[in-house]
């Protein structure tokens, strides 16, 4: 620890964008910080990975969702970055056995749409539901409901309809030209982060913070916490006093859901996909992947297994989760189509001790819990990152702006003791 200063005003633990995110905000605010991160790189569950393909590949968070209303998509414009608006859209369905056809792929299309309707009718009640309650009847409901895990990290009968009913959503899924996680770790490059420096204590019983990490121990006014919900479940560092059983509670009423990606590299010349073509396959059950191809108008395509059946890839074997997929796109495309591959790699994120999963949905009737997750612990002690915003969770902007609004809290109460 000896480059960083030992007695900042603030420490931040995880250099992902709510972590990195408040670091700059404090220091804007002429505070001094240091983030500790416990992996070899910044960025947390949002990297590019810009080594394994010929083009970028975001092994995280890719999307600036909500578009019009994404303050990281109003930087990127303004930066002059390229950015990828092309909507995507079912271009191909296979359903346990059955490839759809036009007609079928069009009422498929107003189908997900009718899903995200009764959802938020429902969510606009006073009781909550799983949202598998308020699904509307349709002959391929079963395959078009595998959607809803990709999205939440969830499956339908474990999610609150009521939390989807409070995410403020807006048009425009957007892709960053260069990775949405570079673009991040740009926008924060002077912030200071100490690698390869997971914290094992965090002593909040006096005056300030105490916190014991793998590299000695660093002593601060305040804390701000950005790990996952699903670290936070797993206990892997140590509170002293040991955290209260409300803010316990709503730690187990969000659990950390999954997504995993597979990103598939087909030679150019391979045209039967483009940027915005998007295709399903599923087998049955929850087995089930999405393929969308195309990324910044290449050849890359990515495959999406979600949920349950994510989890249960995972801890098949290494290679499961493309294995899945490549028969999806046997079985869209025909045997054939194997042939253009040029590459593959594919993520695990629940078998990362870091994150545990990919973020966080909350349980039926415990839409709340982000809330009271966001609380701070004796005004020293804060939490930030996806999982604490309701309006914007799983999302890389609902990250960003969360770290945001624990720098500005932060940043008054400083301001208070110094006057």
């Amino acid at each position: 620890m000896s480059t960083l200063p030992l007695n900042p005003d603030v420490i931040v633990v995880g250099a992902g964008t709510a972590g990195l995110s408040a670091a700059k905000s404090l220091q804007e605010a002429g505070l001094e910080v240091v983030v500790l991160e416990a992996e070899g790189h910044v960025g947390g569950r949002c990297i590019t990975d810009t080594a394994t393909f010929s083009v970028p590949f975001d092994r995280g968070g890719s999307w600036l969702h909500s578009a019009e209303i994404n303050p990281l998509a109003e930087i990127a414009e303004k930066n002059g970055l390229t950015l990828h608006k092309k909507p995507w859209e079912w271009e191909r369905v296979y359903s346990q056995g059955k490839i759809l056809d036009q007609s079928e792929l069009v009422r498929y299309r107003d189908y997900q749409e009718r899903i995200w309707e009764a959802i938020n009718h429902a969510g606009a009640a006073d009781d909550d539901v799983v949202i598998e309650h308020v699904l509307p009847d349709y002959a391929f409901r079963d395959t078009a409901k595998q959607f809803i895990p990709q999205l939440l990290g969830g499956n339908p009968d474990v999610t609150s309809v009521k939390d989807v009913f409070r995410f403020r959503d807006a048009e425009g899924d957007w892709l960053v030209s260069g990775g949405l996680g570079s673009f991040v770790k740009s926008l924060h490059s002077e912030v200071p982060v100490e690698l390869n420096c997971p914290v094992r204590k965090i002593d909040y019983s006096g005056p300030g913070v105490c916190v014991e990490t793998a590299k000695g121990t660093v002593r601060a006014d305040y804390l701000i916490l950005t790990v996952s919900t699903g670290v936070l479940a797993a206990e892997a560092i140590e509170f002293l006093p040991s955290l209260p059983n409300r803010k316990l509670d709503a730690v187990n009423g969000l659990p950390n859901g999954l997504l995993n990606k597979v990103g598939i590299e087909f030679d150019p010349k391979w045209e039967e996909a483009q940027e915005g073509y998007m295709a399903d396959y599923h087998e049955g059950g929850d087995d089930c992947c999405n393929l969308l191809f195309g990324f910044f108008g290449t050849g890359l395509a990515v495959g999406f297994t979600s949920g349950r059946f994510a989890d249960s890839l995972e801890i098949e074997e290494p290679g499961a989760a493309t294995e899945f997929c490549l028969s999806g796109l046997k079985a869209l495309f025909g045997n054939d189509v194997t042939r253009h591959i040029l590459k593959t790699s594919e993520t695990a994120w629940r078998s990362n001790p870091y994150t545990f999963g990919s973020y966080s949905y909350a349980r039926p009737g415990l839409a709340d819990s982000r809330k009271v997750l966001a609380e701070p612990l004796n005004d020293r002690l804060f939490f930030a990152g996806e999982a604490t915003i309701p309006t914007a969770f799983a999302t890389v902007h609902g990250a960003y702006l969360s770290g945001k609004e624990v720098a500005r809290k932060i940043s008054d109460l400083a301001g208070k003791l110094e006057a």
